[in-house]
């Protein structure tokens, strides 16, 4: 697959198009009150009930945590085999986060979301850093760098958007029915 970056939307409004490509429902309109945690999708205007999301800091403690998270919201979705591939891209995206957005003992926070469509899962890792993520030039020994190529191949498709006033978010969309991966 080729790298889907710069064919991303350029604003976090575009997230919720990623999941109507998947889904035939219409996005329902946002109350003005407060959402209660079990409505934030539908108040973001993703049009699933389907929405989980977790903050998460540089501590690897809050790391492990997410990884447990992904696992138990795909099973809690019945979507157990999507639970391999989903955790190693949330990981391989929160540890960008860590590595290039997040600062050691700052108190950061960054989030990461997931919106399910019928057996389709997206998920989003939004961060404090309006840098894009980019791919490095590496050599077949390098210890690093190919974080990007495992969310390429492991995803059906990845992108990132921007968020005003600073920040961003990259997402990948992962499916029980894509193609087989050579």
């Amino acid at each position: 697959m080729a790298a889907h970056a710069a064919a991303a939307p350029t604003r976090v409004t575009g997230f919720e198009t990623l999941l109507a490509s998947t889904s035939q429902s219409t996005a329902r309109e946002a109350t003005s009150a407060p959402p209660s945690p079990l409505d934030w999708g539908l108040a973001l205007g993703i049009s699933t009930a389907d929405f989980a999301a977790r903050a998460f800091t540089c501590d690897a403690t809050s790391l492990k945590n997410i990884r447990g998270f992904i696992r138990e919201t795909m099973s809690d979705w019945d979507l157990g085999s999507l639970a391999d591939d989903l955790t190693t891209v949330v990981n391989e995206l929160t540890s960008n986060a860590v590595l290039h957005a997040l600062a050691a003992g700052s108190g950061g926070k960054a989030w990461v979301g997931m919106a399910r469509t019928g057996d389709t899962v997206v998920c989003a890792v939004a961060d404090p850093s309006p840098a894009p993520p980019t791919r490095p030039a590496t050599t077949q020994l390098a210890d690093s760098g190919r974080g990007l190529l495992i969310v390429d191949a492991l995803s059906d498709k990845w992108g990132y958007a921007t968020s005003e006033p600073s920040g961003k978010t990259v997402w990948a969309r992962i499916s029980l029915t894509s193609p087989p991966r050579q």
